[in-house]
């Protein structure tokens, strides 16, 4: 859901899916007290959410300079620094805004102050994907200073030929992913800091596939990743232990990557969909979808309003659509709620 100066109208159609998956499965959700074992839902939760955090690592691909690590530590911090500081303005500001909102007309708290208090201990009580992905993004610079610093004790000692490697942004890539593996579960949990623990390596793989990935991989490339997600979708489950239901031929050590793989397989599903979409001359329809992926911060935080109405689907779609539409025009609410500039 962030946004960038340079847009790809690719990543945009894929946002634009993602939000409209996002809307049916909450529908479906607050349609039936059996949610659970519905196909769809099913389907659509298994991997809307990691398909968006990947999705906005993809965003941040655009602007991912694996070589800045050469410019020294202060430059890094300084770095850091700034794009925190829009991504405080970007995702900060409208998660808190939203919050408030909500507060004042569900008085779901005593006050706003407590209102907000609960949603930074359990953001699923607000917009938890807006603070998920802050966190991402604030984790990924202390990777880019931790690479700064050993760019800088490589040059001085005698493993100047590690210097090379380290300015490697998919080397990069790696050992965020694996040094995040290692220590995730010893991070801390509270103010939602939990959030990302399973998202970020998803946020990673993003930067990885737009940044050296996408451009490679032509439409009919997606389609293994649509018999995989097939092939596994039938015994994923929300509420089994690691979302694996009904099979004991998996062995237990694969099982523990299971629900990755699905939400894997299921996000580069959306992405065959949004590449040929993409290339078509479907104006209406590549249109529509677009405007719902530069609009999906707004929708995102607008839907939940207009989940009862009728049509479903098409009426919490169409009203959050509208409704994003016009506060992007006005400047002030513009930044408050939807954290452009």
């Amino acid at each position: 859901m962030t946004t960038n100066q340079y847009r790809d109208t690719f990543l945009d159609i894929a946002k634009g899916l993602a939000i409209i998956l996002v809307i049916v499965g909450h529908v479906i959700q607050g349609s039936s007290e059996n949610f659970d074992d519905l196909l769809w839902f099913r389907v659509i939760y298994s991997f809307h959410m990691p398909l968006f955090v990947f999705l906005s690592g993809a965003v941040a691909a655009i602007a991912f300079q694996s070589d800045s690590v050469q410019h020294g530590i202060k430059a890094n911090l300084q770095q850091a620094k700034t794009k925190i500081a829009k991504a405080a303005v970007r995702l900060l500001l409208p998660f808190i805004a939203w919050c408030v909102i909500n507060q004042l007309i569900y008085h779901h708290s005593d006050n706003v102050m407590s209102a907000l208090i609960l949603a930074f201990r359990r953001p699923d009580t607000a917009l938890w994907f807006l603070l998920a992905i802050f966190y991402c993004i604030v984790l990924a610079a202390l990777f880019n200073i931790f690479f700064s610093v050993i760019y800088e004790l490589s040059t001085r000692g005698r493993l100047k030929e590690a210097t090379k490697w380290i300015c490697d942004g998919r080397v990069q890539i790696v050992l965020m992913i694996l040094i995040w593996w290692a220590i995730r579960e010893h991070t801390p949990r509270g103010a939602g800091l939990s959030l990302i623990r399973p998202y970020f390596i998803y946020y990673v793989l993003g930067i990885g596939f737009y940044k050296y990935l996408y451009l490679k991989i032509s439409t009919w490339k997606y389609l293994p990743a649509w018999i995989i997600f097939i092939a596994l979708i039938p015994f994923w489950s929300r509420t089994a232990a690691d979302n694996i239901d009904g099979v004991t031929w998996i062995p237990l050590a694969l099982s523990y990557f299971y629900a990755g793989l699905v939400a894997l397989s299921g996000s580069f599903l959306i992405l065959g969909i949004a590449k040929w979409i993409s290339e078509t001359n479907i104006k209406l329809i590549k249109n529509f979808l677009i405007l719902c992926g530069q609009l999906s911060l707004g929708i995102y935080a607008i839907h939940y309003f207009f989940l009862a109405y009728s049509p479903k689907v098409i009426a919490p779609l169409l009203m959050s659509v509208g409704i994003a539409y016009g506060i992007n025009r006005i400047p002030g609410f513009r930044t408050l709620l939807l954290g452009e500039r």
